[in-house]
């Protein structure tokens, strides 16, 4: 999953959201450094990620793209996901997708001084580019997709990707449905529990 579903599935405190958000740059045993909200919100980070790599049906979608893009199909789904997370966006929330992105940058905004060092720049670039409305349409998910396979070395071809997307976007949109219910409960889950 990429961030904005890691965003999503923070649910509203506010701590939780910040730990989720920077779980990534947090290795190791590094997370114990953190207040026990922002713990919990680096754990239900990696909690996520766990479930996502194994789930029969994120791999089936991630099946997709290997064939052209072998060692960089899981960052294509991932952003393929927030993509159709945008799309399906009203049957997992009544909020507005434009007032929670507005919502997510303002609060990050307010936190950015606490990020660890590797993060501030993928964030200040994401803020600058707004990741999250880019993802809304094809368009700007492909251009997303293009600009991270040049940052990677995969070159920018990796834009073509959407392509795939857009040759059976119905079993993608099927296939999101399923995963994301079933990681949406997963999240609210382990919420209650820690």
């Amino acid at each position: 999953m990429n961030y904005l579903a890691h965003l999503i599935l923070s649910g509203d405190d506010g701590d939780v959201i910040f730990g989720n958000f920077i779980g990534d740059a947090i290795k190791g045993k590094q997370y114990q450094n953190y207040s026990g909200s922002i713990q919990k919100g680096i754990l239900l980070h990696r909690q996520i990620d766990t479930f996502t790599d194994s789930h029969p049906v994120y791999l089936q979608s991630k099946r997709r793209f290997y064939k052209n893009y072998p060692k960089i199909s899981g960052v294509i789904t991932d952003i393929l996901y927030d993509h159709l997370l945008c799309i399906e966006w009203e049957k997992y929330t009544n909020e507005k997708l434009s007032l929670f992105i507005k919502n997510s940058y303002d609060y990050l905004d307010t936190r950015i001084h606490q990020m660890p060092p590797r993060m501030i720049p993928v964030y200040t670039h994401m803020r600058a580019n707004d990741w999250f409305s880019r993802y809304q349409t094809i368009e700007g998910t492909a251009l997303s997709l293009m600009q991270i396979g040049k940052r990677m070395g995969f070159g920018s071809s990796v834009g073509d990707s959407v392509m795939e997307f857009k040759q059976n976007q119905k079993m993608f949109i099927d296939e999101f449905n399923a995963f994301f219910h079933e990681i949406s409960n997963f999240s609210k889950e382990f919420l209650a529990k820690y």
